[in-house]
């Protein structure tokens, strides 16, 4: 564990990791003044990116874990610090797909780069979606003959559920010297998969929101009984209310084959924000 933490620090980043080192922890704090997404909240441009503090609190309750033998939570800590190891990977990819598309960058330096943090990246989105990846390999490749930040970026968005990643998390791109959001590019908005508001101070690293809302079922639970409603609440507490939301489609025509329990599945909401959850049943 102590390995892997050194292998993506460095020791170049100092003791309490406001040195500029050459490895993944640099390359987060570079990628964040890109995306206003450094500091404790990721609503910066200076500091220590965002992602580094997630993933240091992450490694910090890994080896917690590791030491109380709690090797289980310890796979939970390592999948989620992996999961958030991709965000400066597809922050890269935007980054020089929006200098080759929009600013008209046309140097080899700006299509190798983006070009090398897509192939970082790539293996990961085609496991979601062979689809998307491949959009973004046609973009980003080396010797495309054209590259689009629209088609690259919702290819990777359509895929951030499956992911582990969210909106908020990567940002949008940040133009430093006017201050301001670059306003040639759409907003991504995640409206079901998103950081959560703090609970009580505390800041969630997962989405737990459909988690916290279980005191909306309570408090219903209890305004049913005030009035008889006994089935009501009976249904309340079976079902759940405001917490345990779901969602059921009619697919038309049928899919060809089945659907296991726990598929990423997106879509767009009626008031067409795009909406991330899974399969609950087969």
């Amino acid at each position: 564990w102590d390995e892997g933490v050194a292998f993506y620090t460095g020791s170049e980043e100092g003791k309490d990791g406001s040195g500029s080192g050459a490895l993944l922890y640099s390359l987060a704090d570079k990628r964040c003044a890109n995306f206003k997404t450094c500091g404790p909240e990721g609503d910066s441009v200076s500091g220590t990116s965002n992602i580094n503090i997630k993933i240091f609190s992450e490694f910090a309750a890994g080896q917690m874990n590791l030491n109380l033998g709690n090797c289980d939570a310890a796979r939970v800590n390592k999948d989620r610090i992996s999961e958030l190891m991709g965000v400066p990977l597809v922050q890269g990819v935007y980054r020089y797909a929006h200098k080759i598309d929009n600013l008209g960058d046309s140097s080899e330096k700006s299509k190798a780069e983006g070009a090398v943090f897509a192939a970082a990246i790539l293996p990961r989105l085609h496991a979601c979606s062979p689809g998307a990846a491949a959009t973004v390999y046609e973009n980003m490749k080396v010797g495309a003959t054209s590259t689009s930040l629209p088609a690259v970026k919702s290819a990777f968005e359509a895929n951030y559920a499956c992911m582990g990643i969210w909106c908020g998390v990567v940002g949008e791109l940040f133009d430093d010297d006017m201050g301001v959001f670059y306003a040639d590019i759409p907003f991504c908005s995640d409206s079901v998969f998103s950081e959560p508001n703090r609970l009580a101070g505390y800041l969630p690293d997962t989405n737990v929101l459909d988690h916290s809302v279980i005191d909306g079922d309570q408090l219903a639970i209890e305004s049913a009984l005030s009035t008889g409603d006994f089935g009501l609440a009976k249904s309340i507490y079976e079902d759940g209310g405001y917490s345990k939301s779901y969602a059921q489609i009619t697919v038309s025509p049928a899919l060809s084959k089945g659907l296991p329990k726990g598929t990423p599945i997106t879509g767009l909401s009626g008031n067409n924000r795009a909406v991330f959850g899974t399969a609950l049943e087969s």
